[in-house]
């Protein structure tokens, strides 16, 4: 057998390989971009993910803030029923005072 022989012989055999590592290269590159689309997907979901955490701390101060108001509000609500009160407890004195 010669070498040209040898070679194509070689050749022949080496093909369905170079076949299938090429095939094997474009699903591989194939897979590249995917991976590259998931990580771009992933870093955009983790960034809204962090916004959505400040929000919600924002909100939740809010939330305490309101609570807070609401308790001074009633507390300054009572005070007022307190006065009012007392305002229509001497107008009853009066009131009898003068009948």
């Amino acid at each position: 057998m010669s070498n040209t022989d040898l070679l194509a012989t070689l050749q022949a055999a080496l093909k369905p390989l170079t076949e299938e590592v090429r095939a094997i290269n474009e699903r591989l590159a194939a897979i590249e971009e995917k991976h590259l689309l998931i990580d771009e997907t992933l870093f955009d979901l983790s960034d809204r993910f962090g916004r959505m955490e400040q929000t919600q701390m924002r909100l939740e101060q809010g939330q305490r803030k309101i609570r807070k108001d609401t308790g001074d509000i009633k507390k300054e609500l009572r005070y007022v029923w307190d006065d009012i009160k007392k305002i229509d407890s001497r107008l009853s004195v009066q009131e009898k005072k003068v009948l």
